[in-house]
């Protein structure tokens, strides 16, 4: 027994001339006996690691929220609920994984393999070595670290996946939905739509004479006017539409669940918004016009993302042979273009 004491006073002296890997980590000690918490404090933080004690179940799981340790050790006997409860609410009510190293004075198998199914991660009987404590707690940290670190390149890499998906799918000048995009999300919807019998409308627009602002401003200017633009069409929409560049510019409102006479008063709102809404600019503040044509589903001559795409181009070409600044719906069946001039 001396002799054991002896060694612990050893391994603690040389302790203290070395430091832990990892300074910062903290372990949580859940243990009723006061002296034998101390002895287990005592070994631990001559490592260099934060120990916190909790004297009992509900103590531990308070101190566990507030300090997330990396690192619980857990007295199976406690005062209110035994370790087997504590081990079970800590996996539960932890996002990120804690190791759990279970101490028991019981020897027999099946308390192991109790502590093992509730998620505890090892076990050590009492009365134990500070040797074998501390390098039991060494491998549960190293397994902590090797765990954290995999999910901090699984979450870099995700982040990383989401930025290419978003630039894939991102108009670079305007940071709408660009048409490869659109055209995915067309097959998508219009199937949807023709599956369950939902309405999808289409809204096309452009700038009108763009071409000669371009000539008159500049092509930095007309930038700065497509992303104000841009802007204006974002503005008081929905989650599920898609507002996209289709190219110069013309834009494309996919409008799910929204039947033509809805379509046809954001489409009003739009034209009406846009040219009372002053856009800023190195020029100045700017003023422009859109036209827009507006078809959608059902219509029994429309069974194609292409159709669709095409019958709101036509009301749009119909739009500006009107002398722009309007709207054009094209329902089904029409002989005749629906005029809505703002």
């Amino acid at each position: 027994m001396a002799s054991d004491h002896a060694r612990e006073r050893d391994l603690m002296n040389q302790a203290i001339t070395r430091q832990s890997n990892n300074p910062a980590e903290k372990i949580l000690c859940v243990e009723d006996s006061p002296t034998q918490a101390a002895h287990i404090k005592n070994i631990l933080t001559t490592q260099g690691y934060q120990v916190e004690v909790a004297a009992d179940g509900y103590q531990s799981l308070a101190l566990a929220r507030d300090m997330k340790p990396d690192l619980v050790v857990l007295d199976i006997m406690l005062p209110d609920i035994d370790g087997y409860s504590v081990c079970r609410k800590l996996r539960s009510q932890s996002v990120s994984y804690i190791p759990v190293l279970m101490l028991s004075a019981r020897q027999e198998v099946e308390d192991r393999l109790d502590g093992l199914e509730v998620g505890a991660d090892d076990y050590l009987p009492k009365p134990f070595d500070a040797r074998e404590l501390l390098a039991r707690v060494k491998s549960l940290l190293r397994i902590k670290r090797l765990n954290d670190d995999l999910q901090e390149r699984l979450t870099e890499a995700q982040e990383s996946f989401n930025v290419w998906r978003r630039v894939a799918v991102t108009d670079h000048l305007t940071g709408l939905y660009n048409r490869h995009y659109l055209q995915k999300m067309l097959q998508e919807e219009v199937a949807v739509a023709a599956r369950y019998g939902n309405p999808l409308s289409c809204i096309m627009l452009d700038i009108d004479h763009f071409r000669n602002f371009n000539n008159q401003y500049g092509h930095l200017v007309g930038d700065e006017v497509l992303r104000g633009l841009a802007a204006i069409l974002g503005r008081g929409s929905r989650k599920s539409d898609v507002i996209a560049r289709y190219g110069g510019e013309e834009f494309v409102l996919l409008l799910p669940m929204t039947d033509l006479a809805a379509a046809a008063n954001t489409a009003r709102r739009l034209c009406r918004d846009v040219a009372a809404t002053p856009l800023a600019s190195e020029a100045g503040n700017l003023r422009v016009t859109i036209s827009l044509g507006v078809a959608g589903l059902p219509d029994p001559d429309v069974n194609t993302p292409l159709k669709l795409i095409a019958k709101a181009d036509s009301a749009l070409y119909q739009a500006k042979a009107m002398g722009r600044n309007r709207v054009v719906v094209i329902g089904p069946g029409d002989s005749e273009p629906q005029e809505f001039t703002e």
